[in-house]
């Protein structure tokens, strides 16, 4: 045993005494029993704090540890072979601890530790069953460590890492796990207390300190949402910034359940109603981490997700940290359940408290929605084969939520918590109302005429409309108390960016020979060629002018070995009300070092290439290669002389994301001129997102379709409203941060 591993074996046992102490502790006994209330209201006992800091230290010293290997290049640790290399940058050789499973692990157990430490000691805690609760989930993540451990040796040792994948070696991809890490450690903050608060009967106490681990979890699993799909906008080159991936959903239905408990609780805050709702779903947003975990990291997504890990060995104890998370939680809250006493909501008048209420509805419904969806591969396996939903699911569910979301949005701010008449709610809501209309005709004319699109656009508007006046009143009373509308009116600048750039982007492919221009939406595009980058991540130069003004475009098209294939980085020109995106596709002729023909091809397109007729008809995710990787596969039907005959190119991915493609035979032709011919073709690139496939075929060269200039194959786009979308997601993290801060300002109370 390694430094390493007894670092992990040490928090692991301490971690585990230190959650027997706290929940042993005295206090902890039942309140309705006088003679056993021992020291109840005094501080936990010192061998639990004593433990929880040999934990704290221990697994702080893992961290450095594993860090001392990364940066020494320790390659007789297999994950640091597997995730560095000698070559990396530093900024990519630090983001590298996070690369694999194990070390997400570990990061993740030691977020819970740090944060830990203010539970016990800046927040009154006085009972040792938060604490517990939380050091037993330090204690599971080690014991998956314990079991494929960061700290495990190889038996030969490489001279030299495998590195990381470059389309990761990104600063927007070096941040986003850790932040996303630390919402989902902060998500068991809320849990725990709930769990104090059901063990001692005490089940109003939890909702101080529980609301601000909430909106602290809400904003960090936010952020690293909205990091993710910004990398995915700037760095894969399909033009899209979310495609409903089961992985990444995982992480949108915690945070859209977080959202609906912050909701809650303001209402429980205000009103005092609630309180079982709010318990309820606090742990409801653990349990959807747990299994956020559990869909990422078991492997049972791994034919139907680009994203998701290889099973490491860890599916049981991920199902049965599920399964006694869910009975213990569960188990309290409906033993509790008569025990626990708020007022009813009233639902006879227009008081804010019936529209936050509606709110959470709304809310836990699109996460419904999109927790079937994700996890349709699983419904549809226990019945009989394994399938998943198709990306319009998503759409066509949520639209109909999204439009109630955004009245509610617009009319709940004018609302009052003692109640309103209908006609003077509708006369304060007169001038948004009138704005709102005049919106909807201005998107009439702009070109959105699907009724629920419309209807969609006209709420998001009145959301913003009603919210802008809001914050605008509110200003005077402080900055920190503007939260609410903030937040709010981000939520209804996603809608409008959503709207905008999923109805009115623009695309055009162009092949630009080398000097040539090219107009593309007003445009003159030239390439000027290709230049080496320091990182081998060749640059495409592009010079555009729009006719007043000249700039340089520098997308990114390289061979990466890493992958086994080409890759490509887009090059986005930010407007105000649009973005100009430059994603290269191929470059054609000798200048490139590929002289085969290529066709991209959308899900259901067909197009023709030397006398075949290619048809894309779908992706293949159900095979594995003799060595048990992932294989994605394109469904290809080529009719020849009369006869369908299916194609099917594959990649596989390997456990450290390499990838591996080989050709394929086409059926063969008889061509009047060459005689019978039998060319090959490659799946050379795929996004699965965008239902896209670039195919590459061999046995052409030579042909009168080779292309034999350098040319370079460019997809152009203009995606509008993607600063209003990019400006909602930083209103709303902007926001909760803002409500997340007030909360601290706020007097505390004695805890449980």
């Amino acid at each position: 045993m390694n430094s390493g591993q007894l670092t992990i074996l040490i928090t692991f046992l301490a971690s585990l005494g230190a959650a027997w102490f706290f929940f042993t502790a005295p206090g902890r006994q039942d309140p309705k029993n006088r003679a056993q209330r021992g020291n109840r209201g005094g501080t936990p006992p010192r061998a639990a704090i004593q433990l929880y800091h040999v934990a704290t230290v221990s697994v702080i010293a893992s961290s450095i540890l594993l860090y001392y290997h990364l940066l020494t290049h320790s390659f007789e640790y297999a994950y640091v072979a597997h995730y560095s290399s000698r070559s990396l940058p530093m900024l990519y050789l630090i983001s590298s601890f996070w690369a694999g499973q194990e070390g997400t692990f570990l990061l993740w157990a030691l977020m819970v530790a740090l944060m830990g430490l203010v539970l016990i000691h800046k927040q009154g805690i006085r009972s040792g069953v938060a604490p517990a609760v939380v050091c037993l989930y330090i204690a599971f993540l080690h014991l998956l460590m314990l079991v494929q451990s960061p700290f495990e040796m190889t038996k030969m040792v490489p001279p030299d890492g495998q590195g990381m994948n470059p389309l990761l070696q990104d600063p927007w991809m070096a941040i986003h796990p850790p932040i996303l890490f630390v919402g989902y450690a902060a998500a068991i903050f809320p849990f725990a207390l709930v769990m104090a608060g059901l063990t001692t009967r005490k089940y109003d106490a939890w909702k101080t300190f529980g609301f601000r681990w909430t909106l602290f979890a809400g904003t960090m699993l936010g952020a690293g949402i909205i990091i993710g799909g910004f990398w995915a906008y700037e760095v894969l080159g399909w033009g899209g910034y979310w495609g409903w991936d089961p992985v990444e959903n995982s992480s949108l239905v915690p945070w859209l359940m977080m959202l609906a408990l912050i909701h809650g609780m303001v209402v429980e805050r205000g009103r005092g109603s609630l309180r079982r709702t709010n318990m309820f779903l606090a742990i409801i947003v653990f349990l959807l981490v747990l299994y956020a975990t559990f869909l990422t990291r078991s492997g049972v997504l791994a034919d139907f997700s680009v994203h998701s890990f290889v099973d490491l060995g860890i599916n049981n104890y991920l199902v049965a940290v599920m399964l006694a998370t869910a009975l213990f939680g569960f188990g309290m809250f409906f033993r509790r359940f008569r025990e626990i006493k708020s007022p009813p909501v009233d639902h006879h008048s227009f008081y804010r408290e019936i529209f936050l209420v509606l709110s959470i509805y709304a809310l836990s419904a699109c996460a419904a929605f999109t927790f079937v969806g994700m996890s349709s591969p699983i419904l549809t396996g226990l019945v009989g084969k394994a399938s998943q939903v198709d990306i319009s699911f998503y759409n066509r569910v949520n639209l109909p939520v999204a439009i109630v979301m955004a009245l509610l949005l617009g009319v709940t701010p004018f609302l009052g918590w003692a109640g309103d008449n209908t006609a003077s709610l509708l006369r304060r809501l007169s001038l948004p109302l009138v704005l709102t209309v005049l919106g909807g005709v201005i998107a009439f004319v702009a070109g959105v005429t699907e009724p629920m699109m419309l209807l969609f656009t006209a709420m998001s508007a009145f959301a913003l409309i009603s919210n802008s006046i809001i914050a605008f009143r509110q200003y005077r009373s402080g900055f920190l108390g503007l939260g609410g509308p903030i937040g709010h009116i981000g939520a209804a600048l996603l809608m409008l960016g959503i709207v905008g750039s999923g109805n009115f982007t623009e695309s055009r492919k162009v092949l630009l020979k080398e000097n040539e221009p090219q107009s593309v939406f007003g445009y003159d595009v030239t390439f000027r060629g290709m230049e080496p980058a320091p990182d081998a991540k060749n640059v495409v130069v592009l010079e555009i002018s729009d006719g007043v003004s000249k700039f340089a475009a520098t997308p990114k098209l390289y061979y990466s070995e890493y992958n086994k294939g080409v890759m490509r980085e887009p090059h986005i020109r930010v407007l105000p009300l649009k973005d100009l995106y430059l994603s290269p596709m191929e470059l054609q002729g000798s200048g490139g070092g590929h002289n085969h023909p290529s066709l991209e091809l959308v899900m259901g397109e067909k197009k023709s290439i030397n006398g075949y007729e290619i048809e894309f008809r779908k992706f293949d995710m159900t095979q594995h290669s003799e060595s048990g990787a992932m294989m994605v596969g394109a469904v290809l039907n080529v009719p020849v002389h009369g006869n369908d005959h299916s194609v099917v190119p594959t990649v596989a991915f390997n456990r450290n994301g390499e990838r591996e493609s080989g050709p394929v035979d086409l059926p063969a032709l008889v061509n009047p001129s060459k005689g019978t011919v039998q060319p090959q073709v490659i799946l050379a690139g795929m996004q699965v997102e965008a239902k896209k496939i670039l195919l590459e075929f061999h046995g052409f060269e030579g042909d009168e379709s080779s292309p034999q200039n350098t040319a370079l194959l460019l997809d152009v786009s203009m995606i509008p409203m993607m600063m209003v979308l990019w400006t909602g997601v930083v209103f709303i993290i902007g926001g909760t941060l803002l409500a997340f801060v007030k909360r601290l300002k706020s007097d505390a109370v004695t805890m449980v």
